[in-house]
């Protein structure tokens, strides 16, 4: 038979189903392959596709059966175009990914330089969405930010017009290189960002990354002032792998049709920002710092700080600790109003000694445990504890004086007179006159023996039989006159008001200046000292 005969054999490619075509027949003396790039589409499913590397065609041709040849070619193209379209027709984001990554063999190991000598430029900036607390115990910032990196890489450029004009590709963050620039002051030893956003690249390699993170960093807290006090807490950026040589660190720059400028300040957006109820940011200034006398081959050569100048807003204070603990302590003056014989003198000064007490003890628990200074508003509870405390020991001596009896103490001459009659006189105090007589605990003889006659229980119940006696003795001896019984109680009155007088202007002024010391406690008006610059976007300095 002088016909062509066509084996068995067999098409197969990825993505395409398996074509096999089975012919009786001589081999062929002749094979021409025909390789076509297609890509699957099919009606059922018309959002899946599939990339065909290729489609190997062989065709067995006889010179002598070329239409038999033809015939098989067609067939099978028909075929390949019915159920797929061609490969230029993919995404075209997919291709540009494949093109960078595959065809050019990025390495996300490698720093994007041509050259080993050449270093990045790392350009940072940093926003704050939430100032979330400051814990004075345990000397931490908690904050919430977005950092701004953008730098360059080469490596990640495209032509738009071979890619249908595509401007921007999103990458995974683990796809290209990194800075790995880290919170350095970081309290918490945990140096991830809260999550791994895509990098945004541009057609130049411009690579943009803004992750979001909640930063707890260590804030020196000086409580000299507290609760009037302000603190400057900083945020610290370095390399965690890179030097000087390899990176270099730089604050953010923007610019519009007419000038440019370095941002030199930490970027708030009202719209998103949550102001702190209990901190109001003064300043925020941003900068660059280098230390020379550290080699540039150590990553702490340089490193990027964002400062955070903030004051307590001290009501919450004022309303809850403050204006109590001044009322509590000005009770302790009107220890001196109580009269001896009520009994309650030092119940109330006490009682004042201990309230002072708890209110310390709630002010330690907010503090932290420092050396370096004590708080103001610890040092006005200690003031006013030892004014209470000299409060109790003066009643402790006015309650001496007034219950002394003329059985257990001899006042002189000199004593009642200064008590009695100058320093009264002195603090305006009423006394007696001369005329008015003192009881000195007997009954009044009657001139009649008509009208009341005392018997003898109300005599007794009086005066003991030998307190009656010590009192006969002693005006038989001269040693007691009629008011000696009523001049005790005449010089604790009087100790009374000289203390009352003392006390309460030493409490009243020692008060006021005391927390005038923390009122006049202002931030500096400018962040840096020596330094004419404000830092604030509404004066940036032009490059």
């Amino acid at each position: 038979m002088s016909g062509v005969q066509i084996q068995s054999f067999a098409v197969t490619c990825p993505g395409l189903h398996h074509l096999e075509l089975t012919k009786t027949a001589r081999p062929p003396p002749l094979f021409l392959p025909l390789c076509l790039p297609l890509s699957t589409h099919t009606s059922e499913n018309p959002g899946s596709s599939s990339e065909l590397s290729g489609i190997f065609l062989f065709s067995q041709v006889s010179v002598r059966q070329s239409k038999l040849h033809s015939l098989y070619s067609r067939w099978l193209l028909a075929k390949a175009v019915s159920s797929s379209t061609l490969f230029w027709c993919r995404n075209e984001e997919e291709r540009l990914i494949n093109y960078l990554f595959k065809e050019r063999g990025y390495n996300k190991e490698l720093r994007p330089v041509k050259r080993q000598q050449e270093a990045v430029d790392i350009y940072l900036a940093l926003t704050l969405s939430n100032l979330i607390s400051l814990k004075e115990a345990d000397e931490t910032l908690l904050t919430n930010v977005w950092i701004d990196h953008t730098w360059t890489d080469y490596r990640l450029s495209w032509n738009t017009t071979e890619f249908d004009g595509i401007e921007m590709l999103r990458l995974p963050s683990s796809m290209v290189w990194l800075p790995e620039i880290v919170l350095e002051n970081n309290n918490d030893a945990q140096f991830q960002v809260a999550y791994y956003s895509n990098v945004l690249v541009d057609p130049t390699g411009l690579c943009y990354w803004l992750p979001p993170a909640i930063f707890r960093s260590s804030c020196s807290i000086n409580v000299n002032y507290f609760p009037f006090d302000w603190q400057n807490c900083t945020l610290k950026f370095t390399s965690l792998t890179y030097n000087a040589k390899e990176i270099r660190m730089l604050l953010k720059e923007e610019a519009d049709e007419t000038s440019k400028w370095t941002v030199e300040w930490i970027i708030i957006d009202p719209a998103s920002f949550t102001e702190n109820g209990e901190w109001e940011i003064i300043h925020r200034p941003a900068k660059k710092n280098i230390y020379k006398h550290i080699p540039m081959e150590s990553n702490k050569h340089q490193d990027i700080t964002f400062y955070l100048v903030i004051k307590r807003k001290p009501l919450f204070y004022i309303v809850n600790i403050i204006i109590p603990c001044v009322l509590i302590s000005f009770l302790a003056s009107l220890v001196y109003y109580l009269p001896a014989d009520s009994g309650e003198k030092m119940t109330l000064s006490i009682s004042v000694l201990l309230a002072q007490s708890v209110f310390l003890l709630l002010i330690s628990q907010r503090l932290p445990e420092t050396s370096m200074s004590i708080p103001l508003i610890v040092k006005y509870l200690m003031f006013i504890m030892v004014l209470v405390t000299i409060v109790v020991l003066n009643c402790v001596v006015v309650l001496n004086l007034h219950f002394r009896t003329p059985s257990t103490h001899v006042m002189s001459e000199w004593t009642k007179k200064f008590f009695l009659e100058r320093l009264p006189r002195i603090l305006h105090m009423s006394h007696p006159t001369e005329a008015e007589t003192y009881w000195d605990g007997a009954l009044p003889r009657r001139s009649s023996s008509v009208g009341y006659i005392a018997t003898a229980e109300e005599y007794y119940s009086v005066k003991s039989r030998s307190e009656l006696m010590f009192e006969k003795q002693s005006e038989r001896h001269g040693l007691m006159a009629r008011t000696t019984h009523a001049a005790g109680g005449g010089i604790a009155r009087t100790v009374d008001r000289l203390c009352l007088f003392l006390v309460t202007p030493v409490m009243t002024f020692g008060t006021i200046i005391i927390f005038l010391m923390g009122i006049c406690n202002h931030p500096p008006h400018l962040p840096f000292k020596g330094d004419s610059h404000d830092y604030r976007e509404e004066n940036p300095r032009l490059l």
